[in-house]
């Protein structure tokens, strides 16, 4: 009978024992097998995910009202036109594309200025051939300009 109360009590305590332990991790095991498994793990995306680019004409951007919002002023956007002029200052590449070859002169209606910054150089095609760029859309409201810009400039078509 002694015996049996004995185990009984020690049977009784453990849970007791258990509570004072506090919890520890259970080692991670490394499988040192050379099978594959079915369904290959999903690899993390090494680059980032692709920005969308609302394709505009020049009209439709120049046409924007900037101190009104409106769907067609998305933060970024893809351009087309001729290149008109291609100018430097202050370590930017400032491009002039309009809607035609033969504007002379900075047209607010019919042309844009797209910025190359030295952190993104850009490859340009000469003065009179056809481009488009992609980039981040800004009005720029400087004394003298007035006009709306591609800054910086992301991608380069031709």
């Amino acid at each position: 009978m002694r015996k049996s109360a004995t185990v009984l009590l020690v049977l009784l305590s453990l849970p007791a024992w258990g509570a004072a332990q506090t919890p520890q991790p259970k080692p991670v095991s490394k499988k040192t097998t050379s099978s594959k498994s079915a369904t290959p793990a999903a690899k993390p995306s090494d680059a980032s995910p692709k920005a969308l680019y609302a394709e505009l004409t020049i009209g439709e951007l120049n046409s924007e009202d900037a101190n009104r919002w409106s769907d067609k002023m998305a933060s970024r956007v893809a351009v087309g036109g001729f290149i008109t002029d291609i100018s430097k200052a202050d370590g930017d590449t400032a491009v002039r594309i309009c809607e035609n070859p033969k504007v002379e002169g900075m047209d607010r209606a019919r042309c844009v200025v797209a910025r190359c910054i030295p952190k993104l150089p850009c490859d340009l095609p000469s003065v009179g051939k056809p481009i488009t760029v992609k980039g981040p859309s800004r009005y720029d409201a400087k004394v003298g300009d007035h006009w709306w810009e591609i800054m910086p400039v992301e991608q380069i078509d031709r």
